[in-house]
């Protein structure tokens, strides 16, 4: 399906869930999508405001970030607006792209690698390697001269290897078709090889560079002498207790709180239900306290392990801050069972902050960006994505 027939759909399911001002509750919108045919994550766009404002000539987003702990997003037509500067984000923006299939595609030729959690969608079969993929474009946007182009091609590191660890391009040409992007992909390649790897040879040199995440190695290691982290436990356990484990949740609520499954709410019926639980934590300073201590005690437990194995705190690249952090293990229920992850950061005081929690999968996705994590507690076959979830 390409762009245009993407766009007329989108715009009638849109249209057809308006309200009087003709904006849309996104909620039930990527449902729909996915039921006309249009996977927006399977075509390269993490979250469904990224896909839609990639039609900036038509589409204008809106957040409500006013009334829950969760922005709602709204979206509505432009009619015949014009064209707002939009900066790039995403391979898909950028490119003329089969993302879908490009993924395939690289899985194929790449090292083999375990693309998936531990229940795969057939859908989007390699959400790790998707992800990876728009992280890394993004990371070479940041950095100057990874993104090369000639005057007929363009070309970037991928960052992956084949079987015998030959680097793999993307490979691009100039976009002849007005209205779509600038530049339409020709496929991966090594450097040589075939006609598209011997068009890459022939017009870059050198060949594009890798992605770079750190400017010192230290930056990859814990250090354990520095003082225990400080954390926001406000933002932490308020702003993210969507992120907690249910069981978790179940055990340490107010008494006056009522548990619901929602799993059949809408995006603004959960963002309403999270934030009421929120709030009953807020006021009940007893029940604060009691989740800020089990937190403690998995940070303490946490530090332990680094220190008997270093390897225990696994670096990533945050996109949403263009930084580098350290992923810390957090178990709330069980000391043998990690629910969480903590992002860390270390300051130029020597200190290191804890910024937020992530779910496991999100932690995995940021952190293959670096490397394959080597590690104990993040393993992609071992985590569940079947939670109650945040379009991350």
């Amino acid at each position: 399906m390409n762009n245009a027939e993407m766009l007329e759909k989108t715009m009638q399911i849109l249209d057809s869930r308006k309200n009087k001002e003709g904006w849309t509750d996104l909620a039930p919108v990527g449902n729909l999508l996915i039921g006309a045919g249009i996977n927006y994550r399977a075509e390269g766009f993490p979250k469904l405001k990224d896909f839609l404002e990639s039609f900036p000539e038509n589409i204008e987003i809106k957040a409500d970030t006013t009334s829950f702990k969760m922005p709602i997003y709204y979206a509505r037509s432009r009619g015949v607006a014009s064209r707002q500067n939009q900066s790039i984000r995403y391979l898909r923006q950028w490119t003329y792209i089969d993302f879908r299939n490009s993924v395939n595609a690289l899985k194929e030729i790449a090292a083999p690698e375990r693309w998936y959690y531990k229940t795969q969608d057939p859908d989007y079969p390699y959400p790790i390697l998707a992800k990876y993929l728009n992280y890394t474009f993004f990371r070479l946007l940041q950095e100057a001269n990874k993104l090369c182009v000639s005057e007929h091609y363009a070309a970037f590191n991928t960052g992956l290897v084949n079987k015998i660890y030959e680097p793999i391009y993307a490979l691009f040409e100039k976009n002849h078709v007005p209205g779509y992007q600038e530049w339409e992909f020709l496929g991966f390649c090594m450097s040589g090889v075939d006609r598209l790897g011997k068009l890459l040879a022939s017009n870059f040199n050198p060949l594009p560079q890798r992605a770079h995440y750190f400017k010192n190695p230290a930056e990859l290691i814990y250090d354990v002498k520095a003082p225990e982290p400080q954390l926001d436990w406000d933002h932490i356990i308020l702003d993210n207790i969507a992120r907690f484990p249910r069981d978790f949740i179940e055990e340490n609520k107010p008494a006056n709180f009522v548990l619901q499954d929602t799993s059949s709410m809408s995006m603004p019926e959960k963002a309403e239900y999270y934030s009421h639980l929120a709030s009953a934590i807020e006021s009940d300073s007893k029940k604060f306290r009691t989740i800020t201590n089990r937190l403690k005690d998995s940070l303490y437990l946490s530090l332990k392990r680094i220190e008997w194995n270093y390897k225990t705190a696994i670096p990533m690249y945050f996109p949403t801050r263009n930084s580098m952090s350290l992923l810390l293990p957090l178990s709330l229920l069980d000391d043998d069972v990690i629910n969480l992850a903590l992002v860390t950061e270390l300051t130029p005081a020597g200190n290191y902050l804890g910024h937020t929690i992530l779910s496991l999968d999100m932690a995995y996705s940021n952190a293959r960006l670096i490397t394959r994590p080597d590690s104990d507690w993040l393993v992609a076959e071992k985590i569940d994505t079947t939670k109650d979830g945040e379009d991350d």
